[in-house]
């Protein structure tokens, strides 16, 4: 398993960088258009909120690159009035004519039926390729899944060596032939950081590197993507060498989960 080549986000098609970077952390313009040139990353997940960098790099990929690129942003929108409204609205500020998924933001159920009408609507209109769906609720994502008949094209869900709820909850339920499942994308794969701090670590043990987090959640075949959000050029040199590492071995697999076992009873 190569993580330097493009993987199927599920029945989607498209084909993306195992590692997705993430707005939301400053990091600047720049250092998404390097992400994007150097190391080969082609999903962006872009939210307003802390997003300029990638904003006005969206902008300039749009350009000549847009069919290059899987581009997802956010709504929060729970009532189905402002999805349109708001996407009509960030369209025009990345400079594209539509968004390849849009992701329905921290649902533990299904979202209503006005919701799920207005995002079909925005898809039939070709405003829209895909819908996507994040939350916290793991059982109902192994529903969607174990259900297979649902208008959800890609599940983002939260996934590292300490918590690992996922390998029972919705992993079991994911055929490893991305093209028969919905696309599986996972966030927080360092636990907010926890996992790279020395306070947190058993006696005698060092942190974990983020690399070595991102490739813990990437080692598992099912797993298309994992969402990396670098606050710095730094941060994202150093979460981009999973790429380069590939897959935990058995030791490094055994250390992972020891370590996460314990940050997750701390």
């Amino acid at each position: 398993m190569n993580f330097k080549d493009k993987k199927l986000l599920g029945s989607t098609g498209l084909a993306v960088s195992r590692l997705g970077l993430a707005s939301g952390f400053g990091l600047p313009e720049r250092a998404v258009l390097r992400a994007f040139e150097e190391f080969g990353i082609n999903y962006f997940f872009w939210a307003e909120v802390r997003g300029k960098g990638m904003r006005e790099a969206l902008r300039k990929l749009s350009g000549g690159s847009r069919d290059k690129i899987a581009v997802s942003c956010l709504s929060y929108d729970h009532t189905g009035l402002l999805i349109k409204w708001s996407l009509e609205r960030m369209l025009k500020k990345i400079n594209t004519d539509y968004i390849d998924i849009l992701t329905l933001g921290w649902y533990n159920h299904y979202p209503s039926r006005r919701v799920l009408d207005a995002a079909l609507q925005l898809k039939e209109k070709k405003k829209i390729r895909f819908i996507g769906m994040t939350g916290h609720n793991r059982a109902f994502f192994g529903k969607l899944l174990k259900e297979g008949d649902n208008p959800v094209d890609v599940i983002t869900f939260r996934y590292n060596a300490a918590h690992t709820g996922a390998e029972k909850d919705i992993l079991p339920y994911a055929s490893e032939d991305a093209a028969r499942r919905p696309g599986l994308a996972v966030y927080t794969a360092t636990c907010w950081g926890k996992l790279l701090k020395e306070k947190y670590m058993p006696e005698g043990e060092k942190p974990l590197t983020a690399a070595d987090c991102y490739r813990f959640v990437l080692s598992d075949r099912r797993v298309d993507l994992c969402l990396s959000g670098p606050k710095t050029v730094k941060e994202m040199e150093e979460n981009f060498r999973a790429l380069e590492l590939g897959p935990l071995n058995k030791e490094e697999t055994e250390r992972a989960k020891r370590i996460g076992r314990f940050v997750r009873g701390k």
